[in-house]
């Protein structure tokens, strides 16, 4: 975790003592025009954007890419309501926002809105020291952007995780303490990323990141990780299948081992019908698309495996207990009779 300790000098100026790396770098506050700050190309929205399209991006790209963004245009509604910023940018020594470059872009477009408003001339910023790692760095935006309040988008953060440790050589659990994940998640994370950064390459699909979150529901399947280790033309399969749209949601993965273990159910999903695939299974198996019968299966298996102490509170008599099982023995014997089965 990143300590923070804020100090107030003598002469009214501010300073954070923020530490990274086993140092502590003092940040000082000030106020700057709006107009000089410059966006970083590094920043972890615009990654993929930048390198989809091949891009060595200019600030004004950087600009319309941001602005193009839902999330930047409602910060945009929010600074312009509260009459400036909450949180202040994190800025070096040069210029260029390390963390903080929506908020610009908002505040530039509100500059561009209202040109004589004072509000929106100049912002307070916290200037990074002259000596600051571009490991330090990381490990800050982490805690803010990944552990912090203000989060990332799920690729976002897979990238982010998956550049500390193949980039900065950071280990799992390293990565578990500062992150507070669990070693098996940043694994899937790091694994999905590494997945959808292939079928990016592969189909050049202009979903683009949009497709992570169907590469991080297959890597929560124990059974289709196994099937990815086992076979090696598996994956280029899946992300076809991803591409030609037969799983059009993300949450569609979560059905795909089942599905597979049914050749019906198969046959029909390499068709394109995921609906026709899944009534295959509920009509196999009814507690699948059903609370009720998932709740016989479940009192079915309690009552097979009832525990001996409760046998022997049916034998010594406990009149509670015992009018339950009537009261279920009765609403069974209503439903047979209704459906006309025997039971």
């Amino acid at each position: 975790m990143v300590a923070m300790v804020e100090q107030r000098g003598e002469n009214g100026s501010t300073t954070m003592s923020i530490r990274l790396g086993n140092r502590d770098f003092a940040l000082e506050r000030k106020l700057v025009p709006v107009d000089q700050l410059r966006l970083d190309s590094s920043n972890q929205r615009l990654t993929y954007q930048l390198r989809s399209k091949g891009m060595v991006a200019t600030d004004g790209d950087l600009h319309k890419l941001l602005w193009k963004q839902d999330d930047v245009k409602n910060l945009y509604q929010s600074i312009l309501n509260n009459g400036g910023l909450i949180e202040d940018p994190i800025v070096r020594r040069d210029n260029v926002v390390m963390e903080g470059n929506c908020r610009t872009v908002a505040l530039r477009e509100l500059r561009k809105r209202y040109p004589d408003d004072k509000r929106f001339e100049k912002v307070h910023v916290r200037l990074l020291p002259h000596d600051v790692t571009d490991e330090q760095l990381m490990t800050l935006l982490g805690e803010l952007h990944v552990a912090g309040k203000i989060r990332w988008g799920a690729y976002e953060e897979a990238e982010y995780v998956w550049k500390m440790q193949t980039v900065f050589h950071k280990t799992y659990d390293y990565l578990a303490s500062h992150l507070r994940w669990s070693r098996g998640k940043i694994a899937q994370k790091i694994a999905a990323y590494e997945e959808t950064r292939k079928y990016l390459e592969e189909t050049g699909d202009k979903q683009g990141i949009n497709r992570f979150s169907h590469f991080e529901e297959f890597m929560k399947k124990r059974e289709l990780r196994d099937r990815r280790e086992k076979d090696t033309t598996f994956m280029k399969e899946f992300r076809s299948w991803v591409f030609d749209g037969k799983l059009k949601d993300a949450k569609d993965v979560r059905e795909l081992p089942q599905i597979m273990e049914n050749s019906a159910a198969f046959a029909k999903f390499k068709k394109g019908d995921m609906q026709g695939a899944r009534q295959v299974l509920y009509d196999a198996n009814p507690s699948m698309a059903s609370s009720l019968y998932a709740i016989v299966d479940q009192a079915t298996s309690e009552l097979r495996t009832i525990a001996l102490d409760e046998l022997e509170d049916l034998q010594n008599g406990s009149p509670v207990k015992e009018q339950k099982l009537r009261d279920l023995y009765d609403a069974l014997k209503k439903v047979a009779a209704h459906g006309g089965i025997k039971l």
